[in-house]
């Protein structure tokens, strides 16, 4: 497969994701916020309330565009000659400059210093380093677990000869 067609996959799925994610935080903040989780449903049926249908589904799309990108993104690491800092530091900017974006556009974050925005980024920067650190440890696991295979495989070869 392809670079671009592991991108299209990826992203495809990252997008999917990215939905679903902002339905379940947006459930979680209403339930935290007013005890009934279906007062997240409750906000968009009712437009006295301020925001509409095309609201909600404007915020799922760039929720969906925040997985697109994240996970779309991530085909950076398959790039075998750069190593490790030169795609996270490309992957960790794009996706953080899409986030503000996103951000600024929903409401999440105001174009105003505030601690509101402080503790918003650094709960993105926690989640991707939470993220960036459990597939860095998976892929760790299984690079291990490969070099054991060949070292295996290579001592069967000489034990043959």
């Amino acid at each position: 497969m392809t670079l671009k067609n592991r991108f299209i996959y990826k992203a495809a799925i990252g997008f999917s994701l990215g939905i679903l994610v902002t339905i379940i935080i947006n459930i979680l903040l209403s339930t935290l916020f007013t005890g009934n989780a279906g007062a997240y449903i409750d906000e968009y049926s009712s437009s006295a309330v301020g925001r509409t249908v095309p609201r909600l589904l404007l915020e799922l799309l760039t929720g969906g565009l925040l997985g697109f990108v994240g996970n779309g993104g991530s085909v950076v690491y398959e790039i075998e000659d750069w190593g490790i800092l030169k795609p996270t530091t490309i992957h960790f900017g794009v996706t953080m400059a899409v986030y503000v974006f996103v951000g600024l556009f929903n409401g999440w974050l105001t174009p105003y210093h505030s601690f509101q925005n402080v503790i918003q980024f650094a709960s993105m920067l926690l989640a991707y380093v939470a993220i960036w650190l459990s597939q860095y440890l998976i892929y760790r696991k299984e690079i291990r677990e490969m070099n054991r295979d060949i070292k295996l495989f290579k001592e069967k070869e000489e034990v043959a000869d």
